[in-house]
């Protein structure tokens, strides 16, 4: 497998994991610095990994630049074309020629494949990963040939447990390639001692198919018993070929007992290896004694096999066999590394959302916890109210902070709802009393004069706003351009405030509108204009909202008559009064 779209899969999720642990989790900085230091760890050990798996990769397929030689020497549609045999077993070397190079010794490419020669079953995974790795277009065309000699093998017990390494091989292949790769197997019998023909030569191989039927491997994939019942035949020639076909259902049914029956067993924890073909050679060079399958024919008939001669020195790799080898279409490395990606960010969206409502909830507490406990404590205890009332201005200009400048993306995600939490703030802040002055130090008796102190509250003109000057004709949206008349109204209101600073006092913003139209309609537009300049002035200024009062009035409180547009433009106003109240409202030190 390629290691760059590992690699890149790598550190974009260290990315993803350290903007989730430092910026969406609530957690300490202890905990903070110990989660980077668990996700560097991890993902040095992947990285180390790897690279031990590539150079272990690299030690075991020295054939690999050879093989980019010999395929860059074929046409390329038959380049892209042909399927890969990774071809191993114990007379897996026959194949290939020993006379030349180790690399074109081990490499052959055929008209119909091209045959890799493995020695090691542990070796299959790493020899096909290093092949994906240089050239991933030969994806899904990879299969795996089994070639096994039972005469070289005289113990049942090893013999099935190379198999089954085989079967747990063919296993981690299919799962690094995602796939099932087509197996088949070619088996090697020793019939050097019967004499088929002087003048015809004996076929080389044998087909079996998945209904356990012998096949002739020729162009027309005759079967056996067509070739046996030949009419052109003589006699001689017809028992000789019994005799021979007498032997490959022995072979045939030694394989389903003693091969097939390990690939495929149930009772394995691994998934079944069904080969998709299996090809029969009644030929053998090399043999040992007392080997399994002279043992089953001697428990048949009592009788061993002599193998006194070789028929052909020269096996050729069985092309007819693979030759319609079936072709998946999994994803290829770049594609598995997208979706992986793509789920890499699901996750850290998924969390992300899941930290940013947890931060959320946390806000929502803290603030609803400042306000309990400002409420807690008792009005007379001036102090520590007051210390309570900075912790909620602190809250209330945090949340300011977030409205002006931008929700953190900690609190974002859609998900933040701060907003909500300024008008229970704002009402607690407006229900403090700030305690009264310090009690002056008595004087001596004999000059003690005590007069009453009038408290004078003056009676300040009303400020009166042309409609026209703030709002569209219907409509309660202030316009841009009225900008300047509310700064100027807000200073007279400031000035009046500050002339009058030993009394309670209201800030009372009522709308008018003239008589024409509907009177319910015009009473609802005149309420939500005042309540527009209420809302600039609490936005723009530090009066508290608790300050303000507004009404609408409609069209009952005319300056003058509704006859003519100039007498309707004059009662189209919005009015701001500073309406003298004790125990109203006073304007706070924000110091």
């Amino acid at each position: 497998m390629n290691d760059y779209p590992w690699r890149l899969q790598i550190i974009y999720s260290v990315i993803l994991s350290l903007v989730l642990l430092l910026v969406f989790l609530p957690i300490a900085i202890g905990w903070q610095i110990i989660g980077v230091i668990l996700i560097l760890g991890v993902a040095s050990l992947l990285f180390y990994r790897q690279l031990s798996y590539r150079k272990k990769l690299n030690a075991c397929t020295k054939n690999i630049d050879f093989l980019t030689q010999k395929l860059s020497l074929l046409p390329a549609r038959q380049r892209y074309r042909l399927p890969i045999l990774l071809v191993t077993g114990n007379c897996a070397k026959q194949y290939f020629p020993e006379d030349l190079t180790l690399a074109e010794s081990n490499i052959i490419i055929s008209s119909e494949a091209v045959w890799v020669y493995v020695e090691e079953y542990s070796e299959l995974p790493i020899v096909f990963d290093s092949l994906i790795a240089r050239w991933p277009d030969m994806l899904g065309r990879i299969g795996l040939l089994l070639a096994i000699t039972p005469e070289l093998e005289n113990k049942q017990g090893l013999f099935t447990a190379k198999l089954q390494s085989f079967r747990q091989s063919w296993v981690d292949t299919c799962r690094i390639a995602k796939y099932q790769l087509p197996v088949y197997v070619s088996a090697h019998i020793g019939l050097n001692n019967i004499h088929y023909h002087d003048d015809v030569t004996l076929p080389v191989y044998w087909y079996q198919i998945v209904a356990r039927q012998i096949y002739l491997m020729d162009e027309y994939l005759s079967p056996i018993d067509n070739w046996i019942n030949d009419k052109k035949l003589n006699s001689q020639e017809r028992q000789q070929r019994l005799s021979l076909r007498a032997m490959l259902q022995e072979y045939e049914q030694w394989l389903n007992a003693h091969v097939l029956s390990v690939l495929t067993d149930n009772k394995q924890t691994i998934a079944k290896c069904e080969p998709e073909g299996i090809a029969i050679y009644p030929l053998n060079s090399h043999f040992i004694h007392d080997n399994l399958f002279s043992h089953t024919i001697n428990r048949r008939t009592t009788l061993d096999i002599p193998n006194h001669y070789s028929i052909a020195e020269i096996v050729t790799p069985p092309d007819r066999l693979v030759k319609y080898m079936p072709i998946a279409y999994p994803y290829s490395p770049k594609r598995k590394a997208i979706c992986n990606m793509i789920m890499i960010t699901s996750l850290f969206f998924m969390a992300g959302l899941g930290a940013s409502y947890w931060n959320n909830i946390k806000l929502a507490q803290q603030i609803n916890n400042d306000i309990q406990h400002y409420d807690l404590i008792a009005m007379d205890s001036y102090d520590e109210k007051y210390r309570a009332l900075a912790i909620l201005k602190a809250d209330r200009h945090l949340l300011n902070d977030y409205n002006q400048q931008g929700v953190p993306v900690k609190l974002g995600l859609g998900l933040y709802h701060g907003q909500d939490l300024l008008v229970p703030l704002n009402r607690a802040i407006g229900r403090y009393v700030p305690p009264p002055p310090p009690p002056a130090p008595p004087p001596e008796p004999e000059k003690i004069i005590i007069k009453e102190k009038e408290v004078v509250i003056k009676e300040y003109p009303v400020i009166r706003l042309d409609s026209l000057s703030l709002f569209e004709s219907g409509k309660a949206l202030l316009k841009p351009e009225s900008t300047k008349v509310l700064i100027n109204a807000l200073m007279e209101i400031k000035t009046q405030i500050k002339q009058n600073d030993n009394a309670g006092w209201l800030v009372l913003i009522s709308g008018h509108t003239d008589s024409t139209g509907d009177a319910n309609k015009n009473q609802q537009l005149s309420l939500e204009r005042a309540a527009a300049v209420r809302d600039w002035m609490i936005k723009t200024s530090d009066i508290p909202e608790t300050c303000f009062a507004i009404q609408g009035y409609g069209a009952k409180k005319p300056l003058v008559s509704n006859d003519t547009p100039e007498q309707r433009s004059q009662n189209r106003r919005v009015e701001i009064n500073l309406v003298p109240q004790i125990t109203t409202c006073q304007l706070l030190d924000e110091n």
